[in-house]
């Protein structure tokens, strides 16, 4: 049998994914057709691999998209407020502007008319022997007026510097000076009044309106003037109760003045007392007069003064009844039961502390009793039907005490 011959050997390059056989030099002639059929296949193979290259490099990155912000929610087109509701809210808003005028429209004469009652009063008191120019240069000072030679002036063309009068005076910064005149030069028509202990301004004025005809409110007037002038942050309590000589033309202002000057001579027998070490003199003025309130009897206020103390010490409610028939400002009639439950400023059986003024015009003697109170262990007290007062130290000893003596 006839050799088989051999073929030749064939190399393999690879070339990425192609796998391309190469025939060996030796052969070459003999396979020349497999050679071309080898060389197109390789060449294809070379075609398509560049493309890949080629494509591979001329890939674009991807570019990056753009955030999508929706539009706000006014300027969508769905969410737009319908022009009648738009309509509809102006005419509310226009209404509500118009009643606001309408208000304070109204409001403007009485804040005006409180404006023009907030008057700036002054004390002035006039010492004996002081000349027509002395005083015109006091007044200017205190500021009553602006031009002390103006007023003195007025003085000397109407035959008034001679006849100035001294004394304490209430005036109003507004004043003419006719008016000035008249206080300081009338002839006094001169009249005595008796405060009794416990008055309180209210009824001050009402005896002034039947005892002399005085215009109702008068009294009550010339005290916030009082208040003003001196700066107290109360008037009911600063003034004592006593008999003092007024002019009667001008018998509200003279009272009040004489008042209120007798309490300050008063207090000055009282500033050793070892309480002002803790309560002011407004406070002990304010517990003066809620002992002028529950007894006119002088030797029962120093025990109703230590028990006012020992629960003022204690931070309990003091209890007193008369606290509250100033505020009803009744002192005959039984206290309503809602008026005694009731958390008002001078309500101290609902309150601790002492109420925000002074309820009454003390006397001499309760003044002396808040300034020195008996040294007790008491935080009770009553008046019997016997008008006796009997203290306790504890509720259940006043139990005992109305049941005794009630």
């Amino acid at each position: 049998m006839a050799e088989k011959q051999k073929r030749p050997k064939q190399l393999q390059f690879d070339f990425g994914q192609a796998v391309v056989p190469v025939a060996k030099q030796g052969g070459q002639k003999k396979n020349s057709k497999a050679g071309q059929s080898d060389k197109k296949r390789q060449d294809k193979t070379k075609t398509t691999r560049k493309a890949e290259v080629r494509k591979s490099h001329t890939l674009q990155p991807r570019t990056k998209t753009k955030k999508v912000e929706p539009p706000p929610l006014g300027k969508r087109k769905g969410y737009r407020t319908p022009l009648a509701s738009r309509l509809l809210l102006l005419l509310l808003f226009l209404m509500i502007l118009i009643l606001f005028w309408a208000w304070f429209s109204t409001q403007r004469p009485v804040q005006l008319e409180s404006q023009d009652m907030q008057r700036t009063v002054i004390a002035v008191t006039i010492e004996p022997g002081m000349t027509a120019r002395s005083v015109s240069q006091l007044l200017e000072q205190v500021g009553v007026i602006t031009d002390y030679s103006a007023l003195l002036s007025y003085f000397v063309a109407h035959d008034l510097a001679t006849i100035i009068r001294s004394g304490s005076y209430l005036m109003d910064a507004s004043m003419s000076f006719e008016q000035i005149a008249d206080v300081l030069t009338s002839m006094p028509d001169e009249l005595s009044l008796t405060i009794p202990p416990a008055f309180t301004i209210q009824s001050i004025d009402r005896y002034l309106v039947n005892r002399i005809g005085l215009k109702e409110g008068s009294f009550i007037k010339a005290t916030e003037d009082l208040a003003i002038a001196y700066g107290l942050s109360f008037s009911e309590g600063w003034l004592l109760s006593g008999t003092y000589t007024v002019n009667r033309k001008r018998a509200a202002a003279d009272l009040a003045l004489h008042m209120y000057n007798s309490m300050l001579t008063e207090l000055t027998k009282h500033l050793g007392s070892d309480l002002l070490q803790h309560y002011s003199i407004e406070d002990l003025l304010i517990v003066a007069s809620m002992i002028q309130a529950e007894t006119q009897n002088p030797q029962q206020m120093p025990l109703i003064s230590s028990v006012i103390h020992n629960r003022l010490k204690n931070g309990e409610p003091l209890g007193i009844d008369a606290t509250t028939r100033y505020e009803l400002d009744d002192w005959y009639n039984p206290i309503p039961k809602e008026a005694l439950e009731t958390k008002s400023p001078y309500n101290t059986r609902r309150r601790a502390g002492l109420p925000p003024s002074g309820i009454c015009s003390p006397g001499a003697e309760a003044l002396q009793a808040a300034f020195f109170p008996a040294d007790t262990e008491y935080f009770y007290y009553l008046h019997g039907y016997d008008k006796a007062i009997h203290p306790g130290k504890t509720y259940e000893d006043h139990k005992r005490n109305i049941t005794l003596y009630r």
